[in-house]
């Protein structure tokens, strides 16, 4: 097995509407080590985070973080710690202006 640490989602701007931002590889499991994002907008929004398995949809019951993010502030998301994405599963997030940084690890089978 490789392991490789990698930045998963690179400061990507979000939108009001939840998209994809990282999809775990074929033959690759990943865990998320750190999150942030960063509000740069004019007032207070919420930024949600979703582990979409393959073949779900990003909605409340694929949800594993909501935050309330001021205007200029720089918010950590611990509870994504530890999450593991088996191969397929994806990470979507929305919160309109924000932009968000993701950093784990991926672990590749090694082809036999």
């Amino acid at each position: 097995m490789t392991t490789t640490y990698k930045e998963l989602v690179k400061g990507a701007t979000l939108t009001g509407t939840a998209g994809s931002l990282y999809t775990a590889p074929t033959a690759t499991s990943a865990s998320i080590q750190a999150a942030s994002a960063n509000n740069p907008t004019a007032g207070a929004l919420t930024l949600n985070v979703y582990k979409v398995p393959s073949g779900r949809a990003a909605d409340g019951t694929t949800r594993i973080a909501a935050k309330n993010i001021a205007a200029g502030v720089t918010a950590q998301f611990p509870e994504l710690v530890n999450h593991k994405l088996e191969p397929g599963t994806q990470i979507f997030a929305d919160g309109n202006g924000c932009s968000i940084s993701i950093s784990g690890i991926e672990y590749v089978k090694d082809s036999a």
